[in-house]
This record gives C-alpha cells, structure tokens and sequence, in this order.
C-alpha cells in the first residue's frame, strides 16, 4: 500500500528516476576504473620511437662503391655536355638535353657526395676500371673535343647514349643485388628511368 497523498504514476516516475540515477553513477565508477586501467598500462609500456630515432642500417661496401663510381660517371657526362654547349651551334633539342644533363646529374653529384662524407666513406676518385663501369674512353672523349660543326651534335648523341648505358647497366647490377641503403638504391632508380628515357629522345634525334 503507497504512502497517503502519492498517487501510482507518481510513485513509479520517482522509482525511475531513481534507478536512472543509480545506473548512472555505476557507468561513472566503470569509466574511472577503466582510465585507472589505461593510464597505469601506458605508464607500463615504454614510448614510441620517434623515426629519427630509430636504427638506420649503414650501407655496405656495394652501395659505397656504386656511389663513388656513379659520382665519377656523372662527372664524365657533365663535362661532356658542358662541352658540347660551348661549342655553341647545337640543335636546340640537343642543346637542352645537354643542358638538362649538366643540371641534374651535377645536383646528383653533390648530393651524393654529401652521402659519401656523412657516412664517413671516402670520395670519388679516379683509378678504377673505368670501362668496366661504362665510362668512355680518352679517345672517344676527344673524338668529342675535335668534333666541329654539324658532326658535333651527333658525336656527342651517339657518344652520349653509349655513355647512358654504361650508367643503366650499373645500376640494373646494383638492384639484381641484396637489399641496401634506400638513398642509393632510389639513385639507381633513378638512373634506370631518368637516362633511359634520354636514351629514346636521343636515339629518335640521331635517326633524323
């Protein structure tokens, strides 16, 4: 039997919102304890790395040798270009791809000479076995060097071609090998596919 003066549906909003109440202060006491849980486990469980401070894995002796020989390589074909602009006279197509040559193979250069020195590894230099790597002879260079008029554009197309295969052949042998350092490995890359598609513009101006 109710309380005297409380109705039926008085009684049974007071009953919910009691329950509602109740119910609410248990769902606070859950989320306490499960932040308890969670604060306590991150304290736990070490911090992430940052990325720089994560291991790098040096490079090997391949990767050195493949730098140094493609800084040397880049060298021979910025010289060649550059001598081939100063003849002045060029086809203009021929022109801007020497130029473009002397551009992005010389940014290359000093970017991986920078490479070279942060990993302590000694510079380019010559003494190698430069046929091996597909670097032009002394008498192909001065084919270049006396070239004049018309002949030069073409001595230096097919001189430059031959010149490019060396380079994608180098780097084809670097990537067939184990994996190494990604700065080295994405220079061969883009060796592959930068001078290959010179190679074709080349090819296509020589033709004509």
């Amino acid at each position: 039997m109710g309380r005297p003066g409380t109705t039926g549906p008085a009684r049974t909003r007071k009953g919910r919102s009691l329950t509602i109440r109740r119910l609410a202060a248990a769902l606070v006491l859950v989320a306490a304890g499960v932040a308890v849980l969670l604060l306590r486990t991150d304290r736990g469980a070490p911090p992430p790395q940052p990325v720089a401070a994560q291991a790098v894995t040096g490079p090997s002796g391949i990767d050195v040798h493949y730098a140094q020989m493609m800084v040397e390589h880049h060298e021979q074909a910025v010289a060649m270009s550059r001598t081939l602009i100063a003849k002045g006279g060029a086809p203009e197509r021929i022109r801007l791809i020497a130029e473009f040559i002397v551009h992005d193979q010389q940014r290359e250069i000093d970017q991986t000479n920078e490479w070279l020195a942060a990993w302590g590894a000694p510079p380019a230099g010559p003494g190698e076995d430069g046929a091996e790597h597909g670097m032009l002879t002394g008498a192909q260079l001065a084919e270049l060097t006396g070239a004049t008029g018309r002949d030069a554009p073409d001595v230096f197309l097919r001189l430059m071609i031959e010149h490019h295969r060396g380079a994608i052949a180098m780097s084809r042998s670097l990537l067939d090998g184990p994996a190494g350092n990604a700065y080295i490995h994405s220079l061969a890359k883009h060796v592959i596919n930068e001078q290959t598609a010179e190679n074709d513009a080349m090819a296509a101006l020589l033709r004509r």
